[in-house]
């Protein structure tokens, strides 16, 4: 992923998938993030997601605004999050990995609260996220699918009829190929009711 506003959203899938599986507050995880870069860095590392790659998390530049104001209004509306992700998931929410949730939340997020952005624009972004951090080969799928569900109902003016009636089809970027698939206990991602992975060294960190 590239620009200011997608690594944001990367930073922020990280920081929000620490505050599931630890329940630190996000302002704590938010002073680690600024005062030690390379805090990030390790919670990455634990779940396998830097193999290969040359650029640091560290290193990355970032749109610091967006990045605080998803790992604060994520937490802050969860429970209503969670309700609308639960009309159309499949399964009880408690059975979607942690780093998957991450992404479903942002997703949801930015979809109720940036409508500003384009729907397809942020399923592309979310998307995006899901292939590179998710849990299964298939989690961008499954992502695309839960989130163009709900911007039908969040975004129905977004949905207008074409020439030949029905709504405007959405499609799957396929920029990014999907990366090679990572078990979940390898990769350090458990359900939401399993165990939590080793807590990172505190620190001062379209």
């Amino acid at each position: 992923m590239s620009g200011r506003r997608s690594q944001a959203r990367r930073y922020a899938v990280l920081a929000l998938y620490q505050w599931q599986m630890t329940g630190q507050e996000p302002a704590a995880i938010m002073r680690h993030f600024f005062d030690d870069p390379a805090w990030m860095q390790v919670i990455a590392e634990g779940l396998g997601l830097l193999k290969g790659e040359q650029q640091s998390l560290a290193d990355a530049v970032y749109d610091l605004q967006l990045f605080q104001e998803l790992l604060r209004g994520v937490p802050e509306r969860v429970e209503d999050l969670d309700r609308q992700l639960e009309r159309v998931l499949d399964r009880p929410l408690r059975q979607v990995t942690p780093v998957d949730l991450a992404i479903l939340r942002l997703g949801v997020y930015e979809l109720d609260q940036s409508p500003q952005i384009p729907f397809r624009a942020i399923l592309n972004e979310t998307v995006e996220l899901a292939k590179e951090f998710g849990s299964t080969d298939d989690s961008h799928r499954y992502v695309n699918g839960i989130l163009d569900r709900l911007a039908r109902t969040l975004r129905p003016a977004e949905f207008v009829p074409q020439g030949g009636g029905g709504d405007m089809p959405t499609s799957e970027p396929s920029s990014a190929p999907a990366r090679k698939a990572r078990s979940t206990s390898s990769a350090g991602v458990t359900s939401a009711a399993g165990r939590r992975p080793e807590t990172p060294p505190t620190g001062r960190e379209s």
